[in-house]
């Protein structure tokens, strides 16, 4: 990505040539240029005097076929408020070149859905993905890993676009979005539909209010009303879509694990307040109770803390920070009894049909599981 470079340089063709050798097939160049339409043109007032070049569009694409084979994917002028640039992107290809920007757009519907978040928020919103698409709609996802990990064989989901923490600031999120719904046919952006919206945050007003105040505000089902800004039916369906390598390898865990009854429990989640003070004495209570049970503890490397003193435990697997989320939701399937607080793992299994105990904290059982199986 160059923003407002090759105009400076002497030799913007070699810079070219140097960029394209180090790309890999299907990588991007992304060119952002003073537009000489826009822009005063090199020796009048107002020129940066350190402008070697006046630039447009056809000026890169006649250096760009002496450097490589491509497809010019976007051409645009940005001439908004206080620009005065051009935009072009370049998919590095193996033979030929081509001018997709130039193809007529198709007519599929499309729709893109905003939620940047944790493995639970975006699991959460593979339900209003397939209603989207049950309606025929392209979707376009943008999301923010890690979170976007649990959703990445989602067939539902067309183009995932991921963002990293405040690659876009806070405070230009507004403008961002403003400029991209442009884009689309249909845009649902699901920013804070939970947190901040149904959950009192400290320091916004309705946390200070009566209990019974906001109980009445904020007792909605988190789904049902992320489906109603988008404006589709509700009907839940949360799921995760593991791979068949995936799939093959939870089944092979639990045949090596040899126990009649396997017990996952989600140990944590991002919030301090997503575990359980009473883990060890159940969980030896658990395997007196059951002697054919076996207990999988499933989470992040800070959940290590929680698993030490059961190292000599046969019936104990302690995998966390050991697997990825991917391994621990393919290991769903394989579950017969899940246990946990409010944690991605848990909303990853709402739809399933193993038996679940969840213990709620700052959702009740409207906001959060009320539909569940």
């Amino acid at each position: 990505y160059s923003s407002h470079l090759l105009e400076h340089l002497e030799d913007p063709q070699k810079a070219l040539k140097e960029w394209w050798r180090v790309l890999k097939v299907k990588g991007l160049l992304i060119l952002y240029l003073p537009h000489e339409d826009l822009y005063p043109k090199v020796g009048q007032p107002g020129a940066n005097p350190d402008h070697k070049f006046d630039l447009n569009e056809q000026k890169v694409i006649d250096w760009m076929l002496t450097v490589g084979k491509w497809d010019l994917e976007r051409c645009e002028q940005r001439s908004e408020n206080e620009e005065y640039s051009f935009l072009m992107i370049f998919r590095k290809r193996d033979v030929g070149h081509l001018y997709s920007y130039r193809e007529p757009k198709s007519d599929a519907k499309t729709a893109c859905v905003v939620r940047y978040g944790a493995f639970g928020d975006l699991i959460q919103t593979t339900s209003v993905i397939a209603a989207l698409k049950k309606q025929g709609y392209h979707v376009t996802l943008f999301a923010s890993p890690p979170g976007s990990d649990v959703v990445l064989h989602d067939p539902h989901i067309d183009k995932l676009v991921l963002f990293d923490k405040d690659q876009v600031p806070n405070p230009d999120l507004g403008s961002f979005w403003d400029w991209q719904k442009k884009n689309y046919d249909k845009w649902v952006n699901l920013s804070e539909s939970v947190e901040g919206s149904l959950l009192a945050m400290k320091g916004r007003t309705v946390f200070e209010w009566h209990p019974v105040a906001r109980h009445a505000m904020l007792n909605h089902n988190y789904i049902e009303m992320a489906h109603k800004i988008a404006g589709v039916p509700y009907d839940l369906n949360i799921k995760f879509y593991a791979t068949d390598e995936e799939k093959a390898g939870a089944k092979k865990q639990r045949a090596h694990m040899g126990c009649e009854q396997l017990i996952m429990w989600s140990l944590a989640g991002s919030s301090v307040h997503k575990t359980w003070a009473g883990l060890d004495n159940i969980m030896a209570s658990i395997l007196v109770s059951f002697p054919k049970a076996a207990i999988l503890l499933v989470g992040g490397p800070e959940c290590m803390m929680l698993e030490a003193g059961w190292e000599n435990e046969s019936r104990v697997y302690r995998t966390c920070g050991k697997w990825t989320i991917r391994q621990t939701f393919a290991m769903l399937e394989q579950t017969d009894l899940l246990l946990g607080p409010e944690t991605g793992v848990l909303n990853a299994a709402a739809c399933m049909d193993m038996e679940k105990i969840i213990f709620l904290s700052h959702s009740t059982h409207e906001n959060l599981t009320r539909d569940w199986k």
